[in-house]
């Protein structure tokens, strides 16, 4: 397992490639509610089969977890984020025992919501 400092540097690493947030999102409209950092989620389910998910965050540690986030299920479809499983996720990225419980839960938080948020939009 890599050193927090390692994960850290590798989490920053991820931030810088998140992709860019619509900065009229940034609002209270698309804040996630539960996370310690200010956390965005905005969607576009215009094609329920290739849903566009875009993050962003404060804290650039959070970023490169969302961007992880991103990456993994960016163009899913919302039945394939309707049964996204946070914890497989968090064990294959090697993530299940390095983060706090508040990042944690921040995560879950947002996982929860994203799932909310594309089934109502469909």
């Amino acid at each position: 397992m890599a050193s927090w400092e390692q994960l850290f540097r590798q989490l920053v690493q991820q931030a810088r490639s998140l992709a860019e947030y619509p900065p009229e999102c940034r609002d209270d409209d698309h804040l996630v509610g539960g996370c310690e950092a200010k956390v965005w989620l905005w969607l576009d389910t215009s094609n329920p089969e290739s849903v566009v998910i875009r993050f962003d965050s404060e804290s650039r540690v959070v970023r490169g977890l969302l961007a992880m986030l991103q990456q993994r299920l960016d163009s899913c479809s919302v039945a394939e984020i309707a049964t996204f499983d946070i914890d497989a996720f968090y064990r294959e990225e090697g993530l299940d025992n390095a983060l706090s419980p508040s990042r944690s839960n921040g995560l879950y938080q947002v996982a929860k919501t994203l799932k909310l948020r594309a089934q109502s939009l469909q």
